[in-house]
């Protein structure tokens, strides 16, 4: 009897604690996506008035041709990123964790792009891809004159270009999670290979991969989610979305939608439909990795 008093003591001084965040979660996050999923079904412009009309909004979402552009370019950067986002981070991971010649100049560095705003970073790819920027300028002086483009002007050029600034931007943080999931590695395995005659490839793929696949993985989720919700700042800088809606993703939709033509009840329709998309997506990638475990 004592030990179960014990017990519950333990777990009501445990909620004690826990229930500032919770209710600090609750206010600032669980309240604002409920609120949006109800003005996702009313006629609202960012008034005290909000008028219900149903499904009107995801209705008008689907029957509207733009929206399925801007899904396509954000399936685009999905495709494009999600890899380059996860496995350029985890070579160079692999590099300093294998303390190649100069690993402490690298391990110094690589996390220096990290620091640096978004606004910084994109204005500097768009510098840098300008029609009279260093890129083609570069290509002029190399007699290729047909290569050079107005990279940022069409959605073919500038998608691809704002995929390589988000990982510039971020793989630091990347390499830094690989790092820290390598140094839980025990060293006698990778002795061990070693002492079999296992050379640098064999060790980083039999060894070291399997080691972090599920800070892989984690890593993957996390990109997938980044390439639904954290575009807006790049695609605001780089290209203002355009031309049209070329290079425009939901959540820059979404804020054209919403902040600039004034309908926020469409806006938080198409809130509602990126929640679940990206819900979706990381369902399927939690069920195929179960699977493959």
């Amino acid at each position: 009897a004592c030990k179960m008093k014990e017990k519950n003591a333990q777990k009501l001084w445990g909620y004690t604690f826990v229930a500032p965040a919770l209710l600090i979660l609750g206010i600032f996050m669980l309240l604002p996506i409920l609120q949006i999923f109800y003005y996702s079904v009313t006629d609202w412009n960012g008034g005290i008035n909000a008028s219900y009309i149903g499904l009107k909004n995801y209705v008008d979402i689907f029957n509207n041709p733009d929206f399925y552009t801007v899904l396509k370019n954000n399936l685009i950067i999905l495709l494009l990123g999600v890899p380059l986002w996860t496995i350029f981070p985890l070579l160079i991971a692999m590099l300093i964790y294998e303390e190649i010649k100069g690993y402490k100049f690298f391990k110094t560095v690589y996390f220096f792009p990290s620091e640096l705003s978004i606004v910084i970073v994109g204005t500097m790819f768009k510098t840098f891809f300008g029609y009279v920027g260093p890129i083609n300028m570069l290509l002029r002086s190399l007699g290729l004159d047909n290569l050079a483009l107005e990279w940022l002007a069409e959605g073919r050029t500038s998608l691809p270009i704002i995929v390589l600034a988000v990982n510039w931007a971020g793989f630091g943080q990347a390499v830094l999670i690989y790092l820290a999931a390598m140094s839980a590695i025990d060293p006698s395995i990778h002795e061990a290979a070693q002492l079999d005659g296992a050379n640098w490839w064999q060790k980083s793929f039999f060894v070291t991969l399997p080691g972090i696949k599920n800070v892989v993985e984690f890593t993957i989720v996390l990109n997938i989610i980044h390439a639904f919700s954290q575009m807006f700042s790049y695609v605001l800088v780089m290209t203002n979305g355009g031309p049209g809606y070329e290079s425009t993703v939901l959540e820059y939709f979404i804020y054209l939608k919403g902040f600039r033509a004034g309908d926020m009840g469409y806006a938080s329709a198409l809130s509602v439909i990126l929640f679940v998309l990206v819900c979706v997506i990381n369902m399927l990638q939690s069920l195929l990795n179960r699977k493959e475990d």
